[in-house]
């Protein structure tokens, strides 16, 4: 795989998201999210990677979802690990203040394994991910142990995420949206953060 086709993935992938007008046109259906995933300095691990916080509009200092997200391929596919942050409350903010992950290297990570998102370019500009396979990406909700299903579409307008979690002996459904796709438009981007430090 081309490093231009990478860094190309990686200007769409990162940037602030937000579904504001879904929102708002069905606010009984969806709450205000805004996803904000920011590249590091390649220097921090030594690869690319990110780091994103998933907020409600309304919180935007209390993150639900906190990570670490390197980028490998392997032939045509893009890969995007998925770690969770020790002492990740440290870190809280960073995605809208980069100074905050300064030392964010001196956390220790822990890989998720069995989430990663396997992306491949369906057209040019256009990329289409999907959990690994082997539903093996497991999360805790309540007191409910599931499995994770993820689709994610992107391209440098928007981005169309639906995640959902099953109950692991029945396959019961026992979280997600009923109602569809989050779908998000690209409000802000990282463009320059790439082509300053990562070509």
């Amino acid at each position: 795989m081309r490093k231009k086709t990478i860094l190309e993935f990686s200007k769409i992938i990162s940037g602030v998201f937000s579904n504001k007008e879904q929102a708002l046109n069905d606010p009984k259906k969806f709450a205000h999210i805004q996803i904000h995933i920011r590249p590091l300095f390649f220097k921090t691990y030594k690869c690319f990677a990110f780091y994103s916080e998933q907020r409600y509009q309304h919180d935007i200092w209390n993150p639900y979802r906190q990570s670490i997200n390197k980028l490998s391929h392997e032939k045509e596919i893009l890969n995007l690990s998925n770690y969770k942050i020790e002492d990740k409350e440290r870190v809280t903010g960073g995605a809208l203040d980069i100074s905050l992950l300064d030392n964010i290297s001196k956390h220790k990570l822990y890989k998720k394994s069995g989430c990663s998102m396997h992306f491949r370019e369906t057209k040019p500009g256009n990329f289409l991910g999907n959990i690994e396979s082997g539903c093996k990406c497991f999360i805790q909700y309540g007191k409910d142990k599931t499995y994770v299903k993820s689709k994610l579409s992107v391209n440098k307008n928007t981005l169309i995420v639906e995640d959902s979690g099953y109950e692991i002996e029945t396959d019961k459904k026992i979280w997600g949206s009923d109602f569809g796709p989050l779908i998000f438009n690209k409000i802000d981007n990282f463009n320059y953060f790439i082509d300053n430090n990562w070509e």
